[in-house]
């Protein structure tokens, strides 16, 4: 079957993603069928791309990856869902393969994109054996209800299958990087001005309970993993074929479980290979052997989910770690000669100008190369913060949240610009 993948995403913010899940998924059917891919990244025309691809290649199935829905931002908000549905009108005029969507964005809310979209199927959750079980289906018994996660219609309703998680990630291949001009990933530069970074996955899931995380509704809270000496593997193999040095651990959790990122720092040093990584690291289980590995490994740059430096806010955005452990990790950081960012997230429930206040000074007393300031926390469906939003009244029940929406704590809506102006001005590294 002939296949034709997009991703339509452009969004530079701090580095350009290369679109990993869909290599994996790109991966899991390529020596089955006939595939082609459009990366809307570095694209010059990426419509004109669209129209000549889907004429010469005449497409069975066309495969849409949805990774962004907004960005983000309270004061300035800007959705990417319109450019979503203009991708697909445009489809629908030049080709009559079906439309199936999938990806992160996509998942967090499937029956509102289909409305939206206007798309033939979705698959919500992890691709890589449900688009198999589609093209499956698609292809023979045409038994919706068999496949894991599909968006399909039913008369005048949308049907949502449950999702199966992949169980035992070492049966899936590598993603196929090669569709996706990694060199280029690693050699453009995004709004933070920071070098390109691939992307590597070790595990997928997060026991953590953050009221506003999406993690655990795509990915479960089971951690699942693959085992570290083949993650150095695929990391070896990528700099052989194409000279990659940068990568960046997209896992939610790198620093946990700590045995797992103790192995997986020893197997990279085993590699003796000149790379240079990232990964985001959570507060709750400061470790300096852990610290001192991953710098040994090659770990250059973190970025330190704390998300704030008060003990209320962060009790109630659910962080599962307290101010305490935030400065540890500060600490023990610097001592271990790692570089690394970190993170305000200003507005949750229970914020006030004194608790905004009391996160700016802890930061000013530690050396974070960069501040990642955010004003309001966007609302998902289905998570905590929606509930809190909608006992509130900042959210109603029948409120489309594809549209962006914030919870932004009435205590400083007034007063948090103004101040964070001043904080910006001392602080040039602090950014939105």
């Amino acid at each position: 079957m002939r296949i034709f993948f997009i991703s339509p995403n452009r969004l530079r913010l701090v580095v350009p993603p290369l679109p990993i899940g869909l290599a994996s998924v790109v991966a899991a059917v390529k020596d089955e069928h006939e595939v082609r891919v459009l990366d809307f990244m570095f694209a010059e025309d990426p419509l004109g791309q669209v129209r000549q691809l889907a004429a010469e290649f005449a497409p069975e199935i066309i495969a849409l990856s949805i990774r962004n829905i907004d960005n983000q931002d309270s004061r300035n908000p800007e959705s990417f869902i319109g450019d979503a549905k203009d991708l697909v009108d445009l489809l629908r005029k030049i080709s009559t393969a079906p439309i199936i969507v999938g990806g992160a964005g996509f998942s967090i809310m499937p029956r509102e994109f289909m409305d939206f979209l206007g798309a033939d199927f979705g698959i919500a959750g992890e691709g890589e054996g449900a688009f198999k079980e589609f093209l499956a289906a698609f292809t023979g018994s045409r038994d919706w209800q068999a496949v894991s996660g599909l968006v399909w219609r039913e008369g005048e309703e949308w049907r949502l299958n449950p999702v199966q998680r992949v169980a035992d990630l070492s049966k899936l291949p590598p993603p196929a990087l090669e569709y996706f001009t990694p060199e280029l990933y690693e050699e453009a530069v995004g709004s933070a001005k920071l070098p390109g970074m691939i992307p590597v996955q070790t595990r997928r899931g997060c026991p953590m309970k953050c009221i506003y995380c999406t993690t655990p509704l795509l990915e479960g809270r089971r951690f699942r993993s693959w085992e570290p000496d083949k993650i150095a593997a695929r990391l070896a193999a990528w700099h052989e074929r194409w000279g990659l040095t940068r990568f960046y651990f997209v896992d939610n959790l790198f620093n946990c479980p700590p045995d797992y990122a103790k192995r997986l720092c020893r197997a990279i040093s085993e590699l003796k290979l000149p790379l240079k990584w990232g990964a985001l690291i959570n507060p709750s289980a400061p470790d300096r052997e852990l610290f001192r590995l991953m710098r040994e490994a090659g770990g250059g740059f973190m970025q330190v989910g704390n998300e704030s430096g008060s003990e209320l806010v962060l009790t109630k955005l659910g962080k599962g770690f307290g101010r305490r452990q935030v400065e540890e990790t500060f600490r023990l950081m610097e001592e271990e000669g790692i570089a690394y960012s970190c993170f305000l997230l200003l507005g949750g429930p229970g914020e006030t100008p004194e608790t905004v206040q009391e996160s700016v000074a802890l930061l000013e007393q530690y050396h974070a190369q960069m501040v990642n300031l955010t004003v309001g926390v966007r609302i998902y469906p289905g998570l905590a913060l929606h509930r809190i939003a909608l006992e509130e009244g900042v959210a109603a029940p029948g409120d489309n949240l594809l549209m962006p929406r914030f919870y932004l704590a009435p205590a400083i809506e007034g007063w948090i610009w103004e101040y964070l102006e001043g904080v910006m001005a001392r602080h040039p590294n602090w950014i939105f």
